[in-house]
């Protein structure tokens, strides 16, 4: 996998998490949530480590993190978006509401309102977290 495969999957994955909240699968939708911001911070990894493919669980375990403070880590973006958000509260809210999402959400319930705040703090064109991902990858 590469930079645009990742930055494909980051776009498809939010049509899917739209597509559940839309169908009222709420849980579903939440879980797809993270996995958007987790693939757009990998296509960071790619393009901030200069590696034309995605580097192997040998060569980088934590790029293989689900962990988005780790893949920010690796991919040497902590500073840009922590200056980001200290730019704009909006923003900062959004990634405070994107960082409790975890792996482990996929064996939890989510309502229609907690994934409809996580799908708006990632898809706000203006303030969202994707958007702010998409300066970097």
């Amino acid at each position: 996998m590469n930079r645009g495969d990742f930055q494909q999957l980051a776009e498809e994955h939010l049509r899917h998490a739209k597509a559940l909240l839309d169908a009222g699968l709420y849980s579903g939708a939440y879980y797809m949530c993270g996995y958007v911001v987790e693939c757009a911070l990998k296509a960071c990894v790619c393009r901030n480590r200069d590696y034309f493919e995605f580097p192997t669980r040998i060569e980088s375990k934590n790029a293989w993190s689900h962990d988005f403070k780790t893949l920010m880590n690796v991919a040497e973006l902590e500073p840009e978006l922590d200056a980001a958000r200290q730019a704009d509260v909006v923003l900062d809210v959004n990634w405070k509401g994107v960082e409790v999402w975890e792996p482990d959400s996929r064996y939890k319930t989510h309502d229609q309102q907690e994934a409809r705040a996580l799908l708006e703090a990632i898809s706000d064109p203006d303030h969202g977290v994707l958007s702010c991902i998409k300066r970097y990858w």
